[in-house]
């Protein structure tokens, strides 16, 4: 049998299929996922679900498989959920409101699961490592946070780390940022509208505005891991999310001052998301 993973994000969909028998992602679609804010929020959501059955839809369809040979749908969040009734509790960041997932896709007439889309990318690094106590950062269009023990995110661990992240320093800010709030900065100093990639292409060339930047993100990983590891005796870091696509401008450098820890990129970068979605009928 065969299972989906959706992942969603602010700025893309991911939409996969996994083989359970031989633990591949077999195949993959990436959409944009067009926030549009100034919509009203009830035709925002039905829109978005939409969004979602057609994708769905196109990954069966492309992979000719019938929906029979499909044991399971998982969806990653980007937020709060009600994992027992399969509910995502809605998200001002993408302009939805509350879904019931198991209603508007019971035609598929699957099991259907949902996590919060950090701790499915936890999962999926839990159950392809030896490392089963982690704290996990997903650094995309968000900051997502989970810390993963026996396959399951400690809620609490993870609402602290949230806060002991915060800085007070007159506005709010996070010693631990995003992909897109590293964007952000390069765009605001350049006053244009790059691609999120575009700080690592420049990076290559030389830019020393971009490579400026990179070094405070740097600086404030490091302050805010430190932070944390006061707190909490936590060994084990993976990073993950779409910025973990570029660990090698920055991975090395934040080992080299936290040499008690295990930092590493998530082995499946980018893609750990869409695994550990299709991963959930094993873990709720």
């Amino acid at each position: 049998m065969k299972s989906i993973g959706v992942d969603i994000g602010a700025n893309h969909i991911a939409c996969g299929l996994y083989n359970k028998f031989t633990d591949k992602l077999e195949n993959k679609i990436y959409i944009p996922n067009k926030i549009n804010k100034n919509t009203n929020i009830n035709l925002s959501t039905k829109y978005f679900i939409n969004l979602l059955l057609n994708l769905i839809d196109r990954l069966i369809k492309e992979n000719n498989i019938s929906i029979n040979k499909i044991s399971s749908i998982g969806f990653g969040c980007p937020g709060g959920v009600d994992k027992e009734n399969a509910i995502f509790l809605g998200s001002s960041s993408i302009n939805i409101e509350k879904i019931e997932f198991r209603k508007e896709f019971k035609k598929y007439n699957v099991c259907i699961f949902i996590e919060n889309d950090s701790t499915c990318a936890g999962i999926c690094e839990s159950y392809f490592s030896n490392v089963n106590n982690f704290l996990m950062f997903t650094l995309g269009s968000d900051l997502g946070v989970s810390y993963i023990e026996n396959y399951k995110c400690i809620d609490k661990i993870v609402w602290d780390i949230i806060e002991i992240n915060k800085k007070n320093n007159g506005s709010y800010n996070n010693y631990i940022n995003s992909f897109y709030s590293l964007s952000q900065q390069y765009n605001k100093i350049k006053n244009n509208n790059y691609e999120r990639n575009q700080i690592f292409k420049s990076i290559k060339k030389g830019d020393s505005d971009a490579i400026n930047i990179l070094k405070d993100y740097i600086k404030n990983f490091i302050i805010g891991i430190k932070r944390i590891e006061q707190h909490y005796n936590i060994k084990d870091i993976l990073l993950g999310g779409g910025m973990s696509e570029y660990s090698k401008y920055f991975l090395d450098d934040i080992c080299k001052k936290l040499l008690q820890l295990n930092i590493c990129a998530s082995k499946f970068k980018n893609d750990s998301g869409i695994i550990g979605a299709a991963l959930l009928e094993n873990f709720i």
